[in-house]
């Protein structure tokens, strides 16, 4: 048989080849490349959720038609609402691979996978290894507990499904818009150094204390307001260690006053230092005790003269 007419064979034998792989893939209309079988395991059905990885686990428990606690904290919203997110794409969740010999390469594992375990009620509903993630890829493989292959839904982030409960909680300690604040106050123990932020009737921003009065740095006003607009967690302390904290003779207090008309309430957030880089801050109405950077907390625990312009 010449070259040219071997070419045209192995050609034919080629687009057969990809014709018969096409034709599979419409007969089985790719059921066989999407996670089958599971029972649901929306938000409405599902009671508790365990996470857990090594040592570390999250339980998160249903408290109300949408509410969720972990442990005695609620669980963040919109933490909460990324992760059922990514749990509506594991039933259309697509084939990564069939071999138990992957397992320990994509991390689905019984060593280092994630275990996730729905339930309903006391009853496992369904129950799934999560293995590694890697910001190339931006997939999370999942493995149905019991069996061998391994699925992919899209993930842009890592920690989706994570094991340490903090990673749930609240990490916003106050979050106040500037249309709803009415003044400062800023406690110190040394009632001298303490002083006050309102407003006149010209909308500028005074300083008033014991000594005196004096108008406000505009400046420093506008990165105080920024400032407490959100006012953010770098975590959160040890109940243990949260018990031995003096609260009741902190470092300092800021107090926002709030408007009355305001959908916000007066927050008070009591300082206390851990070490050279965060604070202990706590609202006396939570039992919570933040752990904030120390940055921010020197700047909000500010001096009266950091920020009053002098005469």
């Amino acid at each position: 048989m010449k070259s040219r007419q071997v070419g045209f064979v192995l050609m034919a034998l080629i687009l057969i080849g990809i014709l018969g792989i096409a034709i599979r893939l419409i007969s089985s209309g790719q059921d066989d490349f999407v996670m089958e079988g599971l029972m649901p395991i929306t938000q409405d059905v599902i009671s508790k959720i365990e996470i857990t990885r090594g040592a570390q686990t999250a339980e998160l428990v249903k408290t109300g038609e949408e509410n969720w606690r972990i442990g005695k904290y609620p669980a963040f919203a919109p933490r909460l609402g990324d992760f059922w997110t990514h749990v509506a794409d594991i039933p259309e969740s697509q084939l990564i691979a069939r071999l138990p010999k992957h397992h320990e390469l994509l991390g689905v594992d019984e060593v280092s996978g994630t275990y996730v375990t729905f339930y309903l009620d006391q009853s496992v509903q369904e129950a799934f290894l999560i293995g590694k993630w890697s910001p190339e890829v931006k997939l999370c493989y999942i493995r149905k507990s019991g069996k061998e292959e391994v699925y992919g839904i899209p993930c842009a982030r890592n920690g989706v499904f994570s094991s340490d409960p903090d990673t749930w909680r609240n990490p916003i300690v106050t979050a106040m818009p500037e249309e709803d604040i009415a003044s400062f106050d800023f406690i110190y123990p040394d009632s001298t150094k303490s002083f006050s932020l309102e407003k006149n009737e010209d909308g500028d921003w005074i300083v008033q204390s014991p000594s005196g009065s004096g108008p406000a740095d505009s400046r420093i006003i506008d990165v105080l307001l920024q400032a407490v607009n959100i006012v953010p967690a770098v975590g959160f302390e040890e109940e243990d260690v949260a018990k031995g904290l003096d609260f009741d003779a902190p470092e300092g207090a800021v107090r926002i006053n709030t408007l009355k008309d305001s959908s916000s309430p007066t927050t008070r957030l009591k300082f206390i230092r851990k070490d050279t880089e965060t604070f202990y801050v706590k609202i006396p109405s939570q039992s919570t005790v933040f752990l904030v950077d120390g940055r921010l907390a020197e700047f909000l625990l500010m001096a009266k003269e950091d920020i009053q312009i002098p005469d």
